[in-house]
């Protein structure tokens, strides 16, 4: 046997080998999803269905205050309901829900939603971001441009142009309620919240008053305006 044919044959090993691997990873990624979805739609003992407040898609219910979580990042949907859960994020309604799961039910519901088709149209957002807003407009200044003189960030630095999220630790928040948004911004200022990563969205909401956190919660609420959804497209032709 020649050295060219076992470098040959160890090759195609190593790519099979590297195949069902991934077949392998891919599969329990699928199952983990189907059991988020058996939750999401249906409970499981005390934790009621996601879908009763977050929509049948994951595209939440902005009247009521209650975000969307589809396409959101599993590891940030992961970490909030761990939040939740310890008491790092008080909430009376998701406490007793997040409480009620376990570690593999956390898991396995955030990879659902995240695997959902995203509640905003990511690339027409990216597309469209405001880099020089009208200065007499508060909410889209602050999201695009902040306010150095309070040492107030840009959101679109760590949410992406948009607010369309970036990795695991900022998570889209265009097109979220307004009511929703401003709720987390205040609860960060008045330390009700877990500050996240480094802390920041604390110190950056500590800076901002009311007519600021009002301001740029109702900016993000309306960017999908500029392009629907896919969620919304399929809900759409549901009916």
């Amino acid at each position: 046997m020649t050295t060219n044919l076992i470098r040959e044959r160890r090759r195609l090993y190593s790519l099979a080998a590297a195949s069902l691997l991934a077949l392998g990873a891919q599969a329990h990624a699928d199952s983990l999803a189907d059991q988020g979805k058996a939750i999401a739609t249906s409970g499981s003992g005390a934790a009621v269905a996601c879908a009763s407040c977050h929509g049948a898609q994951g595209q939440g219910m902005a009247a009521a205050g209650f975000p969307y979580l589809a396409g959101q990042g599993a590891d940030y949907l992961a970490r909030q309901l761990h939040d939740f859960a310890s008491g790092k994020r008080p909430n009376p309604i998701m406490q007793p829900i997040a409480k009620a799961l376990s570690a593999e039910q956390v898991k396995a519901v955030a990879a659902y939603f995240s695997q959902l088709p995203p509640a905003i149209d990511a690339k027409a957002l990216a597309g469209r971001a405001d880099t020089y807003p009208p200065k007499g407009d508060t909410g889209a200044w602050l999201a695009n441009r902040g306010d150095w003189s309070r040492d107030i960030p840009a959101c679109v630095q760590c949410h992406g142009p948009g607010g369309i999220g970036v990795g695991k630790d900022f998570p889209a928040i265009a097109g979220q309620s307004a009511q929703y948004l401003h709720n987390q911004l205040a609860a960060w200022k008045d330390k009700k919240r877990d500050p996240g990563p480094l802390a920041l969205m604390g110190d950056i909401a500590a800076r901002m008053d009311d007519a600021q956190m009002t301001a740029v919660s109702d900016y993000f609420s309306k960017l999908p305006a500029a392009a629907q959804s896919p969620a919304a497209q399929a809900q759409g032709a549901q009916k």
